[in-house]
């Protein structure tokens, strides 16, 4: 990114405008982390505060809500980008934002808390519409840089939540959490529609004063032929290498081996994603980290991993543009297996032996962030990296939508039942479950998830249909 940044001439190029684009357009990922890792501290301040009593149950759902929404959120998404656009889905994801943070802000009792939950979280859901803008705008080379960052402004979220928590009232922070989706607002407005998207949509002449003309001029190099790219685009949209690509309905396009194969492969690993614990430990990271006998102030210790989560995020975008999303989900999955395998070992051991002393205290504090470290290299941010970019463009926002919904559903299934876990395998039963989901995840990334680094959006439609890519002249540049 810095590489990308410092580059002479960057503006004239297109790319500088590029990025600024999906800076703006993935800005929104900065609410999705504050929502995430509200509940962490919202959870251990009301545990200590005398203004409201809620017993473990209605923690549980506090924490939940959050998710259970999100499923709503997606389809909204997905509907709203398809007939509106991917930029106004992205602005109409704020709205349920801050009516969730105002009543949030506001709440006099616990039925304002879990309208206030559940409102920002089909705002979570429907902002996702970001993958697909910039899924779109970018170009094979930078694709996957640019997608990362909505990993990266999303565990910025989550650290700065961490921080908030540890010095001011929740209150307080959901009143704060409005500026952002205010700032997510004004910032998309300012950019123009997915090109895409406009020429799916295309109807009539194009002029100089045309919202695709504009958009092709912004994301295309100072002085190229605007003209003849619109025009090639069109008739890549048109045509393909067997005939009319419009014959092809959307319900025949979304039953189709390009569309249905994707759908099961990203589902798979989203599956995966959330058995692994990654979700669990993010809601109730301050609860998980004190099941742990850290003997460390819980704020703190959130703070620690919610900083190894963002900086690791900043790493780990570089590594998904140049070293490829097959391995670095392998090699996460592997990482978070053994983090967890040593974290229930140890955690086992003194549950066997409660009266005898704890030695290596600063060991399970060591594991969690390494598990940390490891999920964001690659099995928490790429599943919502190929949402973006496995399906065709004509059912793309749509089936963005459905997908993210399923996984939405799995994330709130993980959030709902984790003190249940608890309750029924132990603590160290339910680590050693999210070990065998890791085991899974790295197995499934080696031998069933293809490769998509480095492949333009046609390539890899044209490998889920025909199991091969073609290579051509077209890409999403």
């Amino acid at each position: 990114m810095v590489k990308l940044i410092l580059a002479p001439n960057l503006w004239s190029t297109g790319e500088g405008r590029t990025i600024l684009a999906a800076i703006c357009a993935h800005s929104i990922g900065i609410s999705i982390g504050l929502t995430q890792g509200f509940s962490a501290i919202w959870l251990l301040q009301l545990d200590k505060s005398k203004e409201f009593v809620i017993n473990s149950e209605q923690q549980s759902w506090l924490a939940s809500l959050g998710v259970i929404t999100n499923p709503v959120g997606s389809i909204l998404s997905g509907i709203f980008s398809q007939f509106f656009g991917r930029r106004i889905s992205i602005q109409l994801s704020c709205i349920p934002f801050t009516i969730g943070w105002i009543l949030l802000a506001l709440s006099r009792n616990i039925y304002w808390m879990y309208l206030g939950r559940m409102i920002t979280g089909i705002a979570a859901g429907m902002s996702t519409a970001s993958f697909t803008y910039v899924g779109e705008i970018a170009t094979p080379n930078t694709r996957g840089l640019l997608q990362s960052l909505c990993p990266i402004l999303t565990s910025f979220g989550i650290l700065l939540v961490y921080i908030l928590g540890y010095v001011l009232s929740w209150k307080i922070i959901a009143a704060i959490s409005i500026i952002f989706t205010l700032f997510t607002t004004i910032a998309v407005q300012l950019l123009p529609e997915s090109p895409i998207h406009l020429i799916k949509n295309h109807i009539g002449t194009v002029t100089q004063n045309s919202k695709l003309y504009q958009a092709f001029e912004f994301f295309n190099p100072s002085g190229s032929n605007v003209d003849q790219k619109i025009k090639e685009s069109i008739n890549w949209n048109i045509i393909n290498e067997k005939g009319d690509i419009e014959n092809n309905s959307f319900k025949a396009v979304s039953l189709g081996p390009e569309t249905i194969k994707p759908f099961f492969l990203v589902v798979g690993l989203f599956l995966l994603q959330e058995l692994s614990g990654i979700y669990s430990i993010l809601f109730y990271a301050t609860q998980f980290i004190e099941e742990s006998n850290i003997h460390v102030n819980p704020f703190i210790s959130s703070i620690i991993v919610g900083t190894i989560r963002f900086s690791m995020s900043i790493i780990s975008a570089p590594l998904i543009q140049n070293i490829g999303r097959k391995t670095l989900c392998t090699f996460s999955g592997f990482g978070m297996a053994i983090s967890l395998l040593i974290l229930g070992l140890y955690i086992k051991y003194y549950e066997l032996n409660p009266n005898e002393n704890r030695t290596l205290d600063w060991l399970p504090l060591l594991c969690i962030t390494v598990n940390v470290f490891f999920s964001m290299l690659g099995m928490l941010p790429i599943p919502w990296i190929l949402v973006g970019e496995v399906f065709p463009s004509k059912v793309r926002s749509v089936m963005a939508g459905i997908v993210i919904c399923v996984a939405q559903c799995f994330i709130f299934i993980s959030v709902k039942i984790y003190n249940n876990l608890i309750d029924w395998l132990g603590f160290s039963g339910t680590i050693f479950s999210f070990v065998i989901a890791s085991v899974g995840a790295m197995l499934y990334s080696k031998y069933i998830l293809p490769e998509t680094q480095g492949k333009s959006l046609h390539e890899i439609e044209e490998y889920f249909k025909n199991g091969k890519s073609k290579k051509t002249e077209c890409d999403n540049a």
